[in-house]
This record gives structure tokens, sequence and C-alpha cells, in this order.
């Protein structure tokens, strides 16, 4: 195949689209946090470029704002940077060997999944104010580990 160049958006939306049918037919959640993981990755940045806080930034200055509240003290950009490496662990841990690092990653890998997969959701939403189908259907709370059933009347 002759090198061509190609969209990152689109590049982005490719592996976000087959993380989300892997998930869906619940096949290969290490793949699916690494696939989503670059798109929300690559989807953030351009989210970014055009001035908007993209996913993970919302989620640092929510964690601020509550932090603040619940405590009455400013979360500091140590404090964010240790939200955001948390929030990544999971999407970098599955991709990543450092040298002398360990070996093995405890996780809960669905879980770990719902959350990459809704950022990059809602990364793209942020980006094209529409989804695709596949996101139509993907419902971080139907996929919730400890959903709530409402009580039948």
């Amino acid at each position: 195949m002759p090198r061509q160049a190609y969209n990152k958006k689109c590049t982005a939306l490719a592996q976000l689209e087959t993380a989300l049918r892997l998930f869906r037919d619940g096949d290969d959640l290490f793949s699916v946090i690494t696939l989503a993981g670059a798109a929300e990755e690559i989807l953030g940045e351009l989210v970014e470029k055009r001035g908007r806080d993209n996913s993970l930034e919302s989620l640092k200055k929510a964690a601020g704002a509550i932090h603040k509240l619940a405590t009455g003290e400013s979360l500091d950009e140590t404090g964010l940077t240790i939200f955001a490496k948390r929030a990544n662990r999971a999407r970098n841990a599955v991709k990543h060997l450092k040298a002398g690092g360990e070996p093995t990653i405890t996780l809960d890998v669905r879980e770990e999944a719902v959350d990459i997969l809704t950022r990059a959701v809602d990364n793209y939403w942020l980006l094209e104010d529409s989804v695709t189908p596949a996101m139509g259907e993907f419902d971080p709370a139907q996929h919730a580990p400890d959903q709530v059933q409402p009580d039948p009347e």
C-alpha cells in the first residue's frame, strides 16, 4: 500500500468506533482502553486547539471545585496533575512497561474502559456537536458497575 496522508481526527474516529464495537461485543477490554485512549487524546487536543476545555480538563476543574467545597482549600497544580495521572493510569499502564516497572497492574478493566470511552465520546461531541450511531448506543450509565435499579411499582 502506498504511503498517504491521513487526517488525525479521522484516525481518532476510526479508533473510537473500533473501541465501541469491541466494547459492545464484549471483546478485549484492554484493546478498548488502548484504542479509546488514543482517540481521547487526539480528540482532546483538537478540542483544546479550538480554545475549549476537553473532557479531562473539565474533570480536573470539577475535581478542583469539589475539593474546594469540601475542604475550603484550592487544589494546586500538583493535585490536579495527580488527578489527571489517575484518570489516565489504566490507559498508560496497558500500553507501557517502564524500565524496572511492575509486570502487572490491578484494575477494574471494564470500569476503566467505560471511563475512557466516555471521555473520548465527550471529546468527539465537543468537536462535532453530534455523535455517530455507535456513540449513541453507548450509554455510560448502563455500564456503571453499581447502577441502581428503580423500584418496581
